[in-house]
């Protein structure tokens, strides 16, 4: 549980900075489409984090978990709404569809806040794991069609988009974002919204990392297909983050399978795992240091090498 707890801090993280670096880098052509962006990252940050304080909420937190329980379920709402905004937002149709989810959002919101027991009946908290015991009433169906429906239409959108582009460019970029939305959104659907209406909410932590597929896929886009116009300073800073958040993700999960195979299952401690998230941090980031480093000690043995060479001759 430790390991996913930081693997969440992580990718929210991660996501919070590349919706503020787009936001903030972009241009002023693509300022309204890189907002939407920003306000669907920051919504999927809540969500993240609402997941991961449900995860390990303890039973004498009952006071507060009902909050984190209303908002995991408002911001994905809005998660997907502003998603929308970021697609479509620039044509006509895509302002009309987005301002209509984002009226059926707020109002599934609305009562979900102002009547929560129609959306969910308890919070069970146990050493076993935390669950909720759902109402599969008007409201859960209200919920479940916004996804239903919201889903399809943002991968609709970007094929459309694919469909009519002249540019080569665009055509990669648009198809990239409808795949990596399709999978992700599959895997949300099955482990936050299908599973747990069978009782299951021990993966709900698949689908912020799988979220984090978008996120990526989308950062890939604008790198590779320039699909938001962003000054290279900004690009180096999200490719830094990005390159680096990776790297001690995959590292962070490769320990855990060593120690959990040299030590017969048994998983690290919270320290342990911090201390070693610290470490291939500090690693990161003096890995220019000690290439720089590694190049002159090179330069300097290629230089005695050629002296030797010389007064032999």
């Amino acid at each position: 549980m430790q390991l996913i707890i930081i693997l969440l801090t992580t990718v929210s993280i991660l996501t919070f900075l590349s919706g503020a670096i787009t936001f903030f880098g972009s241009s002023k052509g693509d300022r309204a489409r890189s907002a939407w962006y920003f306000a669907a990252a920051i919504f999927a940050t809540a969500w993240m984090s609402s997941i991961a304080f449900f995860l390990v909420a303890k039973p004498d937190s009952t006071g507060t978990i009902g909050w984190h329980v209303n908002w995991t379920f408002i911001s994905a709402i809005f998660l997907d709404a502003a998603f929308l905004g970021y697609g479509s937002w620039a044509k006509k149709y895509g302002k009309i569809a987005t301002l209509i989810f984002w009226i059926f959002g707020l109002v599934v919101s609305g009562w979900i806040l102002f009547n929560p027991s129609a959306l969910y009946l308890d919070v069970v908290l146990s050493s076993s794991g935390n669950s909720v015991v759902l109402n599969t009433g008007p409201l859960y169906f209200a919920y479940i069609t916004f996804f239903a429906t919201i889903v399809p239409i943002i991968v609709a959108v970007f094929f459309h988009q694919f469909l009519k582009s002249r540019s080569r460019r665009k055509k990669g970029g648009d198809i990239i974002t409808m795949v990596s939305f399709g999978a992700s959104s599959t895997v949300v659907l099955i482990v936050n919204l299908i599973l747990p209406l069978f009782g299951n909410w021990s993966l709900i932590w698949l689908g912020p990392l799988a979220l984090a597929v978008t996120i990526l896929g989308v950062y890939y886009t604008i790198l590779r297909y320039r699909m938001l116009n962003l000054s290279s300073i900004w690009l180096r800073i999200f490719s830094y983050i990005v390159v680096i958040s990776s790297i001690a993700i995959v590292y962070m999960v490769i320990f855990s399978v060593i120690f959990a195979a040299l030590f017969r299952g048994s998983t690290p401690s919270t320290e342990v795992i911090i201390l070693n998230f610290i470490m291939i941090l500090i690693f990161i980031a003096l890995m220019p240091a000690m290439n720089g480093l590694m190049t002159f000690i090179r330069s300097l043995m290629v230089g005695q090498t050629s002296d030797d060479k010389k007064g032999q001759k």
